[in-house]
């Protein structure tokens, strides 16, 4: 999918200076936003191309209600005093979808209409925030490329200096003022900024905050809209697994209800990628059952992570993962089986010629579940595989 993606965008000319739309790209437009916003279009819609919507269908669907104050710990859709912020929190995505070329969009009168131009891509935005930043890097690349902002941004990244944060700044206030409606000097950073730092996230640089190169490279925290990061809390080796979990619970804090979303919808990419079970394969063996390898109660900091989850039948989740059904207890056997089957599962995604996992993650996964530092994500596959059935034996 994700080189579908490039070859879809490579069609279109988005050259700000031809367009004159300032809108390709908002504040509001943060990965986990857009992928939120993709989700309520696909449940609003059923990924339908014939039905129409404007922003405010979406916005006051029930489905959104829910999925936005729930996860995003926001007040009601329908409370007043958040109205202007929840018409950019949908408002701008679909803008940019649409300059994107996923949504079509056709004004009548003073009210935008939507309907669905790629419902594959807008599907494969919606499963996951991971999805949504790749979406958003391409994007963002080549309308940067074909607006002629590209050789500023690259010496930025290359220089990570004041100086080169600065000129890029200017060229970009520059484009806006010379090209878009948008004429005042406070809009444009706040837009641009959100651009810089999701490029330079994806590279693994330095981005810009508060006017200066951020002091190391960005984490994710700094390009969401929910600006949480549970996982900055890094366990120490001298303190228990329980001790962490309570210091973990406490650093979520306010940012609970987004947690459970990305697990909840980690579990939804998962059983959407493996319609069988991911130890039998065969279509006797429907994938019911999302489990976690590591539990989520012992191991909250790897519980969003599809690398932890895997697709299995019932019987298998609540008489072998589990035995006679105690779902607080793992089987150590069954979960050395579901490792390696999770591995099988990612090593084929990637022979298959598609991106849906992370190897890097599952050694992560691996790491943090197995409580070790064997595993790097400089080894391949064999090598891992060979470094689980080790490990598990030895403990």
């Amino acid at each position: 999918m994700e080189r579908q993606i490039i070859e879809y965008l490579n069609q279109f000319d988005f050259d700000v200076r031809k367009t004159h739309d300032g809108r390709f790209m908002d504040q509001k437009c943060t990965p986990d936003v857009v992928c939120a916003a993709c989700e309520c279009i696909v449940e609003y819609t059923k990924n339908n191309a014939n039905i129409h919507f404007t922003k405010n269908d979406i916005w006051h669907s029930d489905y959104a209600n829910n999925l936005i104050t729930e996860s995003f710990s926001k007040p009601n859709l329908s409370e007043e005093s958040a109205t202007n912020e929840y018409d950019k929190f949908f408002s701008q995505p679909l803008k940019t979808l649409a300059y994107a070329k996923i949504l079509n969009e056709k004004k009548v009168g003073i009210t935008n209409y939507y309907t669905i131009r790629n419902a594959e891509i807008l599907q494969y935005i919606s499963l996951r925030e991971r999805n949504a930043l790749f979406f958003l890097d391409c994007f963002l690349t080549k309308t940067m490329e074909d607006s002629g902002m590209m050789p500023f941004l690259n010496t930025f990244f290359q220089q990570q200096s004041r100086s080169a944060l600065y000129s890029l700044r200017d060229s970009l206030m520059q484009l806006y003022h010379n090209n878009t409606p948008i004429k005042g000097d406070l809009e444009p950073p706040r837009i641009f900024n959100k651009i810089i730092n999701i490029l330079a996230f994806k590279r693994k640089l330095k981005g810009a905050v508060r006017g200066n190169v951020s002091a190391t490279s960005l984490t994710i925290d700094k390009i969401r809209y929910n600006e949480i990061n549970w996982r900055d809390l890094n366990k120490d080796k001298s303190i228990t697994r329980q001790s962490y979990k309570e210091l973990f619970q406490l650093n979520i804090g306010a940012g609970e209800g987004y947690y459970k979303y990305a697990i909840q919808k980690a579990k939804k990419f998962v059983r959407q990628l493996h319609p069988y079970s991911e130890i039998h394969r065969f279509s006797e063996y429907p994938g019911l059952q999302a489990h976690h390898i590591f539990m989520e109660s012992e191991f909250p900091e790897i519980a969003d992570y599809p690398e932890n989850i895997i697709c299995i039948t019932p019987n298998q989740h609540f008489y072998r993962a589990h035995p006679n059904n105690k779902t607080i207890i793992i089987d150590p056997n069954y979960q050395l089986i579901c490792l390696l089957s999770k591995l099988d599962s990612i090593e084929i995604n990637y022979r298959a010629g598609n991106a849906d996992y992370s190897l890097s993650d599952f050694v992560n996964v691996l790491n943090v579940g197995l409580d070790t530092d064997a595993f790097t994500p400089q080894m391949d596959y064999e090598e891992i595989k060979h470094q689980i059935v080790k490990n598990k034996c030895i403990s």
